[in-house]
């Protein structure tokens, strides 16, 4: 079976949603579902949240380990060289 595409409205603030349907007590009922860049907003936190915004919703299952995790400190860590024996060449004992 092919999926059909949803419709997209506009409601008076300018706000883009698709009508989404379910059944309660018996009698059909329509929802706004609202968009952000083409996706419903659940769709959009999922792809775009990062360890943080996981941490503050408490999703602590979806945080990534650290060596997955993008660093946006600039340089890679790298360790630093062990410099003691170099320090203590000038002292007299």
């Amino acid at each position: 079976m092919k999926k059909t595409k949803r419709k997209i409205h506009t409601d008076a603030k300018g706000r883009e949603y698709i009508k989404e349907s379910y059944f309660a007590g018996g009698k059909r009922k329509v929802r706004k579902v609202f968009l952000m860049d083409g996706l419903p907003a659940d769709e959009f936190y999922k792809q775009n949240a990062t360890n943080i915004d996981h941490l503050i919703d408490e999703e602590y299952w979806l945080i990534s380990n650290e060596e997955e995790s993008f660093d946006c400190g600039g340089e890679p860590d790298k360790p630093e060289p062990d410099l003691w024996d170099e320090k203590c060449k000038d002292l007299p004992f």
